[in-house]
């Protein structure tokens, strides 16, 4: 049975490769778990922040690659997907209903156009604390033994901010530009929003980034929602993630996306005339072009 899967999934990269090609986003496998332990509530939000990444219309989630959140509180703010987080959150309410099912969901709710696919924006939790960002990576299926997190300065860009102006969510904002680890950025933040961050790990403006992309027009992060009110922000043990350089954490989320069956050692297998499947000693390696965020 392992076998056949095993000749099935690498079939389908195949077949995908291109079409995943043109969106220089790689193919790899979404994680079946982020094994990431128990979780507490940290604080409690003041401002939470919806926003779409690269979507093809900000009035269908369906559309999107991922629909993210910025959860802001008095000492700590957290940014983390929101298609991941609910999926968890229902297949654990599953699992307390069918306790003696004999699998388990990979994905519960909405999860963008395409869910089963491994974007390292989607499968990373960003907190801020004390002038500090710490990024947990998950990575792609089969992987997870790579996890890893490490912390670094935050905010880390220097923003030239213009005269231009453009009305997001009722909010007058303001453009700014930056080069930040290879990629030229442009924002916009609302000036009334006191708060000095915004997606990912863009920040340091005074006023919360509503809009942002790079010049390349990879990335884009759009707010499509601004909430007052308190919730809780949430912390996981993250069991298991180990400690990396950001560099090296990089390295691994961009080779194990650019060939992720050669990164998981996939070997080619042949159907014998019995129905048994004879495997090869050959790893499949299918390479599809990957265009991370960070350069450098």
């Amino acid at each position: 049975m392992n076998a056949r899967r095993l000749l099935v999934t690498a079939t389908a990269v195949l077949v995908v490769a291109s079409v995943v090609a043109q969106q220089k986003q790689g193919h790899a496998s979404a994680p079946f778990k982020k094994n990431l332990g128990k979780m507490s509530v940290i604080d409690s939000t003041k401002l939470r922040v919806w926003y779409a990444m690269n979507a093809d219309s900000l009035l269908d989630m369906n559309t999107y690659v991922d629909y993210q959140r910025l959860d802001v509180g008095d000492s700590i703010s957290r940014y983390y997907s929101w298609f991941v987080f609910n999926s968890d959150s229902l297949i654990k309410e599953w699992r307390k209903q069918n306790p003696k099912a004999q699998s388990v969901p990979s994905w519960r709710g909405p999860g963008g156009k395409n869910k089963n696919l491994y974007i390292q924006y989607q499968y990373s939790d960003l907190y801020i604390q004390n002038g500090h960002l710490t990024e947990y990576a998950c990575m792609p299926s089969r992987l997870e033994r790579y996890n890893g997190r490490y912390t670094e300065e935050y905010p880390l860009q220097n923003w030239n901010i213009s005269f231009e102006i453009q009305e997001l969510l009722g909010y007058t904002c303001q453009k700014a530009t930056c080069h930040f680890r290879g990629r030229n950025y442009v924002a916009w933040f609302a000036p009334d929003i006191p708060v000095r961050q915004g997606p990912w790990k863009l920040g340091g403006l005074p006023g919360l980034i509503l809009k942002a992309h790079d010049t390349d027009s990879l990335y884009t992060f759009e707010a499509v929602k601004v909430e007052t009110g308190k919730h809780p922000i949430i912390c996981y043990e993250y069991k298991d993630y180990k400690e990396y350089p950001r560099t090296e954490i990089q390295k691994n989320q961009k080779r194990f996306t650019e060939n992720w069956p050669k990164s998981v050692g996939w070997r080619k297998g042949t159907i014998m005339p019995d129905g048994s499947v004879k495997l090869s000693d050959e790893i499949t390696s299918i390479h599809t072009p990957y265009e991370p965020l960070e350069l450098e």
